[in-house]
């Protein structure tokens, strides 16, 4: 009886107790989400840090116009709360395109805020669900904290002014303001679940054992295996998956811009939206392709083949433009009456500021930032002359 006691009282002592368990899981939820800013930290400084490059090049062009600008930080709240003066259809339209679109850094930032590796651990350390998800929302608010302050300087703007329509709609709008930002930061959360829950997907798909007859049998070509595999296989940010998507949300820009569903909305604000989205792709897409293509340069000057796959690889970087460009040009043509010669040079815009953009290495980061404040001006420019 005393031996079976001692055992009794061992394993007492041995075992953790529940409030041991829960104050253990406190403690790794805590940590998890230390750890979690510090990287979003690490993110945002890198994130500047590449910006600074920049910065001169957008004083310049921002410079003359600096009061406008400013003045222009007070739109930022202006679709939320617009939508509920507006019919249900499209008050809800409106606002699920600002909460998405706000949304859209998290998924840009996505792989460097969460890489594979991160995510690889994070599966293996004891956190639950409840655990990952309110980081993963931390994260996202944290992110979109730059977005708040602007929806709190657009209600000191609105509220000083006090326009009649923002009057009547005052608590509407602010509630509507308010809820686009969570919106926006679940939003951003999903994207981060999303990849943390996808590593293991394409892990798995990676371990799939295949015999060397099948693969040898489905062996590409080498711009195929070069280019576009890497790309679908999301070994390349962005993606192919990413790059359609963002051809996607240009095309819907190029609807909303040629079928002017809100009046309020002007033409050239569309045709800004259309333009800088067009350009920013094929910016990012060429810094990954060179890069991707740079590293594989060495092994690539071992073999017997020709050099025609950087060609390849540049037109590949041109054509989301291209397309989406020249698919926003078929939309005008299709809609109300268009002026010629406008129309005419904003269609070879759309097909020489991509040759433009990728006749500069992307390392020359200043050439880069005034081709694409070039570029996304006279876009602008041409596209809100487009119609009588």
């Amino acid at each position: 009886m005393a031996a079976a006691n001692h055992d009794a009282e061992s394993e007492n002592l041995s075992e953790p107790s529940c409030r041991e368990r829960n104050l253990r899981r406190i403690a790794l939820n805590t940590s998890l989400v230390a750890v979690r800013l510090e990287r979003t930290r690490d993110v945002l400084r890198e994130l500047l840090r590449s910006l600074k490059e920049a910065l001169p090049i957008v004083a310049g062009v921002a410079g003359p116009i600096f009061i406008a600008s400013f003045a222009l930080l007070a739109w930022a709240g202006v679709p939320p709360m617009k939508a509920v003066t507006l019919p249900w259809r499209d008050g809800l339209a409106l606002w699920l395109a600002q909460a998405l679109a706000a949304a859209w850094p998290l998924w840009a930032l996505r792989r460097r805020l969460l890489p594979e590796a991160w995510c690889v651990q994070l599966r293996c350390l004891p956190f639950d669900r409840r655990a990952l998800w309110w980081s993963d929302v931390v994260v996202s608010a944290v992110v979109l904290a730059p977005l708040a302050v602007l929806y709190v300087f657009s209600v000191a703007v609105f509220a000083f002014h006090r326009p009649a329509w923002w009057l009547q709609a005052q608590p509407l709008a602010m509630l509507s303001l308010a809820a686009s930002w969570l919106a926006s930061c679940l939003l951003g959360a999903v994207a981060l679940a999303w990849q943390r829950r996808g590593v293991s997907g394409r892990a798995g798909r990676a371990a799939r054992v295949r015999a060397p007859e099948a693969l040898l049998a489905r062996r590409p070509r080498l711009p195929w295996a070069l280019l576009w595999q890497p790309a679908w296989r999301g070994a390349l940010t962005p993606g192919a998956r990413s790059v359609l998507a963002g051809m996607a949300a240009a095309l819907a820009i190029a609807a909303c811009w040629t079928r002017a569903p809100w009046p309020a909305v002007p033409g050239a604000a569309w045709a800004l939206a259309l333009g800088a989205l067009l350009v920013a792709l094929t910016e990012r897409l060429q810094r990954t392709m060179e890069s991707h293509l740079d590293a594989l340069a060495p092994w690539l000057a071992a073999l017997p083949v020709s050099g025609s796959w950087r060609r390849q690889a540049r037109l590949l970087v041109c054509a989301p433009m291209v397309v989406a460009g020249l698919a926003a040009v078929a939309l005008v043509l299709a809609s109300r009456p268009w002026r010629g010669p406008p129309l005419a040079a904003f269609a070879v815009g759309v097909v020489a500021a991509p040759l433009i953009l990728t006749g500069v290495p992307s390392s020359r980061r200043e050439a880069h930032v005034g081709l694409w404040a070039l570029c996304v001006g006279l876009l602008t420019a041409l596209g809100s002359e487009l119609w009588n």
